[in-house]
């Protein structure tokens, strides 16, 4: 009788055991703290960048942020001017709202938010620079290869394409990596919108083919615009009064 018993009881209390120490853990992995972030981008590293091979890197122009979700336009005149060493320009709101109104930057009241071409064009005329407005249609990767020529010849870019349906950036590096595949290069961007990922440092990246083929705005105009670039260098270096020029390798001749 003594056995009978014995072993229902033994195993009621081994379920018990089990279903306490179950209970136990799921309390335990609820009520534990998960405090590490997970990192999901890597940091871009500058000094990587500007000392490897098969990467060109125009360093020293990293975006200036932008306070509203339609300046992109002036963020991006702002951080060119800055690079450029143009005087009075700092890198705050005033400024950039300063730029915005000189541009004349729509805000959301307006059908069509945000700073065309041609008005990002006549701010930086009117402020010193030699303009060149650039698009491309025929799919044939020849806007890619004038960046991609710009960029090694130091030559900062304004391009403008469907992020956020409209976003003005810099295309300040590429790197080339796998030459035998491009569609693993990366073209980097000093972007006034960086909240992309893990570091808020006025960079972001992205698949240069996958660009290219979002390098294109239907908002602004009546059909699509593919492939708005603006090569800007100043007709003379700002705060000196000599007669040097920028070549198009953007070298003083």
């Amino acid at each position: 009788m003594k056995k009978l018993t014995f072993a229902p009881l033994a195993i009621l209390a081994m379920i018990l055991l089990f279903s306490s120490a179950g209970l136990s853990e799921t309390k335990d992995a609820v009520s534990y703290p998960n405090d590490t972030a997970i990192t999901w981008f890597p940091r871009i590293e500058t000094t990587t960048l500007s000392a490897s091979e098969n990467v060109d890197f125009i360093p020293n122009l990293k975006a200036y942020q932008q306070t509203t979700d339609y300046t992109c336009g002036p963020a991006v005149l702002l951080s060119l001017a800055k690079f450029y060493k143009m005087p009075d320009i700092e890198e705050n709101t005033k400024t950039e709202m300063k730029i915005s109104q000189e541009a004349g930057t729509r805000d959301f009241n307006s059908s069509k938010p945000g700073t065309k071409p041609q008005e990002m064009v006549a701010w930086l005329e009117k402020n010193g620079f030699s303009v060149q407005l650039e698009f491309e249609d025929k799919g044939d990767s020849t806007a890619l290869e004038r960046l991609c020529d710009n960029i090694h010849n130091g030559i900062p870019t304004l391009v403008e394409w469907i992020d956020l349906s409209g976003h003005w950036a810099i295309a300040v590096g590429y790197d080339y990596r796998n030459a035998s595949d491009p569609w693993d290069d990366v073209l980097i961007l000093a972007d006034p919108y960086d909240r992309y990922d893990d570091y808020c440092d006025g960079y972001s990246f992205v698949n240069a083919n996958r660009f290219y083929w979002m390098w294109f705005d239907a908002l602004y105009f009546d059909n699509t615009t593919w492939r708005t670039m603006i090569t800007a260098t100043p007709k003379k270096p700002f705060g000196q009064k000599s007669t040097m020029k920028y070549s198009s390798q953007n070298i003083l001749i």
